[in-house]
């Protein structure tokens, strides 16, 4: 049966005009117009939305399209199901109501948590997933008190569809009328389309929710590691100092005289210590990065005087294997503005692996600038005549707790983590790091790029983010 929409918000007149300009009116038919309600809704239900906010649009759409009264989506149990149960309709199973419009609280409540043996129509159709059109009050009256409560409340027809999910048949969708209604062969289609649509819908955005709460508590679980590896740091840091300090009290021969043997021992002791402290700094670096907690706090700074800092860190190491440490920089003084802490530790472990990997030869730095004005940019090579790398070691070398030779002495005292940090600290001051070049036996040259001055770049809060649906 064909039904006359009415002019107005649907859109159920439109206004023509044929080739010499002139208004025709044009009538859109109830399948046009459901057709128009369909393709409206899909773009809705393409938003990020609650399961309620999703069966809530469906249950407008159906109202609109279809002048019902009232409009309900009834799940059964739990939606989506747990991926390892049976999906075909447990008799224990108890009816939901998701959400409904235009649905008196007591009849909310009658459904509500109402077995699948329940004399109501939507156990029936929940039981055999076949639909009911109930086109008058005799009909409604099948479910005795279910059907006199819908005719106190005013209906006088109902509709009661499957609602599929993945071909599983997991709700129902009911709608109502203060009418009898004779529903033709489109209105069945349309009312049974919905119910397809409202579980797609309620599906992903339980999905949706299931992401977001899996990312919460993946940030949970960062926060909490950063938090424990601070308090693990802190307690490691304050031994460790102390054995410093004493070391340097000996050294010092404060206590007494120190031979030149007993002093090479206390060197080596406190380049252990330093070393020690340096590790510390890496997995607290690394746990920060993660928990997104670590923040920029640029500053003006000389360049030579990171640098040279940085190399004071690092040259007991190389003394330790004979290696000269050489840096090849700019006549004149170069100012940045940036956090001089992340970028010593830049260069820190960038020279500490060198070393490390380096038995014989020399570490070399060459410092240099590039560009102009706001585009300036300072570039750090370190090269060293070390092991090298395959060009399948130079694929991972940047990942976490990564290790060329976990069973080699060179990765004794070593987290795997110095130029993961560095790296992820130079793409936070605005630049990056990478390999210029690697060979096997023949030594590597990392480069290390960032702004002279550092700008912020702005991140999205959740309220502000792009909806990527």
């Amino acid at each position: 049966m064909e039904r006359t929409a009415p002019s107005g918000a649907d859109g159920a007149h439109l206004d023509g005009r044929n080739s010499v300009g002139l208004r025709i009116p044009t009538t859109l038919s109830g399948a046009s117009r459901q057709l128009r309600a369909l393709a409206a809704l899909s773009g809705s239900l393409t938003d990020a939305l609650t399961p309620s906010g999703a069966a809530d649009l469906v249950e407008q759409k159906a109202l609109s399209a279809l002048g019902a009264t009232s409009a309900v989506v009834v799940t059964l149990g739990a939606f989506p199901p747990p991926a390892d149960v049976d999906l075909s309709p447990d008799p224990s199973a108890t009816l939901h109501v998701v959400h409904g419009i235009g649905l008196p609280a007591e009849l909310r409540a009658a459904v509500e948590q109402q077995p699948l043996d329940a004399p109501l129509p939507f156990s029936d159709v929940a039981r055999n997933g076949e639909p009911l059109f109930l086109e008058s009050p005799d009909a409604l009256l099948h479910y005795p008190d279910w059907g006199a409560a819908m005719i106190l409340a005013g209906a006088h027809a109902a509709a009661v569809v499957p609602v599929w999910a993945n071909g599983e048949l997991r709700g129902v969708l009911g709608l109502s009328w203060p009418t009898p209604r004779s529903f033709d062969d489109d209105e069945r289609a349309f009312v049974l389309t919905l119910g397809v649509m409202c579980a797609q819908a309620i599906m992903r955005a339980h999905l949706k929710a299931a992401e977001r709460d899996a990312r919460d508590d993946a940030e949970r679980a960062n926060l909490s590691k950063a938090n424990f590896v601070a308090t693990i740091s802190h307690e490691l840091r304050t031994p460790i100092n102390a054995v410093i300090a004493y070391t340097d009290i000996l050294a010092q021969q404060i206590d007494g005289p120190v031979n030149d043997g007993q002093q090479r021992h206390l060197g080596r002791m406190r380049a252990s210590g330093k070393h020690l402290i340096h590790l510390i700094d890496e997995l607290l670096s690394h746990a920060r990065i993660e928990a997104a907690e670590e923040t920029v706090r640029p500053e003006p700074v000389l360049l030579d005087e990171v640098v040279e800092a940085s190399i004071e860190l690092v040259r007991p190491l190389a003394e330790l294997k004979g290696l000269h440490i050489r840096v090849e920089k700019p006549e004149k003084p170069v100012e940045l503005h940036t956090d001089p802490v992340k970028l010593r530790q830049i260069l820190v472990n960038l020279v500490a692996n060198a070393v490390k990997f380096t038995n014989t030869g020399s570490v070399v730095i060459v410092v240099r600038v590039e560009g102009i004005d706001a585009e300036l940019r300072v570039i750090l090579e370190v090269t060293d005549t070390g092991a090298g790398l395959s060009v399948e070691d130079m694929s991972h070398v940047f990942d976490p707790f990564w290790q060329k030779d976990p069973q080699s002495t060179h990765s004794g005292g070593s987290t795997g983590l110095g130029l993961s940090v560095a790296r992820q600290l130079a793409r936070l001051l605005g630049g990056d790091l990478v390999i210029a070049a690697s060979e096997p036996s023949r030594g590597s040259t990392f480069v290390v790029s960032i702004p002279a001055r550092y700008v912020p770049t702005p991140t999205p809060s959740p309220l502000s983010a792009p909806n990527t649906g």
